[in-house]
C-alpha cells in the first residue's frame, strides 16, 4: 500500500501543532476547531483509509482548513504560501471576528471562574507571547 504524501497546508497544520507549548494532541486540536479527531488527522496528514490497503490523498475544505489553522496559530501568509490563498482570506476573517482571547481571560481571572478550557488557553496565550 503506497502512502500518499500529504500536501503542503497539511505539513504546517502538522508542524504548528507540534511546536506548540504544550504540545497539543489532535483530539484536542479537533475539539477546539469543532471537528471529530478522525476528521482532523485525515485532513493533518491528507489522506484517508478506505479500505485495509486502500489510501486516497484528500485535502480539507477551506473552511476546515481555516478553523484548522486558527487553532494552531497559522496566520493567513503561510496558507497562502501553502498554496490556499481562499483558506487564507477564510482565516484572516476567523482572526478578525474572533473575540479577543486575552481580554476574556482577564475577565475570567479578575472573576475567579476560570474553566479547564480558559485555564489551557492562558497557559497557551502566555507561552505564546513569550516566544
Amino acid at each position: 500500500m503506497t502512502t500518499p504524501e500529504p500536501p503542503p497546508e497539511a505539513r504546517l497544520i502538522a508542524e504548528l501543532r507540534e511546536a506548540m507549548i504544550p504540545p497539543l494532541s489532535m483530539r484536542e486540536a479537533a475539539r477546539r476547531a469543532d471537528m471529530s479527531p478522525a476528521l482532523w488527522a485525515s485532513n493533518e496528514q491528507g489522506r484517508r483509509k478506505v479500505t485495509s490497503d486502500v489510501v486516497i490523498p484528500i485535502r480539507a475544505t477551506d473552511e476546515k482548513l481555516a478553523h484548522m489553522a486558527l487553532v494552531v496559530g497559522a496566520t493567513p501568509e503561510q496558507l497562502t504560501e501553502a498554496g490556499r490563498p481562499e483558506a487564507a482570506k477564510m482565516l484572516a476573517k476567523l482572526i478578525e471576528e474572533a473575540p479577543d482571547e486575552a481580554s476574556q481571560l482577564v475577565d475570567a481571572v479578575k472573576e475567579g471562574k476560570l474553566t479547564e478550557r480558559q485555564k489551557n488557553a492562558l497557559i497557551d496565550l502566555i507561552h505564546r507571547k513569550l516566544d
